[in-house]
């Protein structure tokens, strides 16, 4: 009885020292995975110049906030987004995000927290080389993509120093 009351008061101590442990479901881990593996291939299809692949990876009905936008609900369309797209393709070379992290859902929010796997949140530094002058040119990169039940991105919000990302070509 003895071991009994030391076992029971064990496990009383242990469930009681405030730590919160996380409840993560296996399938919403591996929703996230697919998901933050669609946006590599997005990425390699970007670095590789390969539009038509990059196009494939949103929905039809995207809405585009790009880094030129001064509020986060103003969209463009999936054309222009493809548009954007070829320009850069056009001013710079060796596309390569490195640095990348991926983060998804919100444990702390101050709006309703939430474990969706669909929401992710991507973080790194781009680096491109000017095509005209071959200057090495780098920007941080931070992006929301919303991905709907056929694992495409519906929603893309695109964040960077668009300005101090151009005024590297002058220095």
């Amino acid at each position: 009885m003895k071991y009994l009351k030391i076992i029971l008061l064990v496990l009383v101590v242990s469930c009681e020292t405030g730590e919160t442990v996380k409840d993560i479901s296996s399938e919403n881990q591996l929703k996230f995975k697919e998901n933050t593996e669609r946006i590599k291939s997005m990425l390699a299809a970007m670095s590789a110049e390969e539009s038509d692949k990059f196009s494939q990876y949103f929905a039809d009905s995207l809405k585009w906030s790009g880094p030129d936008k001064i509020l986060i609900d103003d969209y463009e369309t999936k054309e222009v987004l493809m548009a954007a797209l070829d320009g850069y393709i056009a001013m710079y070379d060796n596309h390569e995000l490195r640095d990348i992290k991926f983060f998804g859902g919100s444990t702390y929010s101050s709006e309703e927290t939430s474990d969706n796997p669909n929401d992710v949140r991507v973080y790194g530094n781009w680096h491109h080389t000017h095509a005209e002058t071959g200057k090495a040119v780098s920007h941080k990169w931070m992006a929301l993509m919303r991905f709907n039940s056929d694992g495409q991105i519906y929603l893309f919000n695109d964040f960077f120093d668009v300005t101090g990302f151009l005024s590297q070509h002058l220095n």
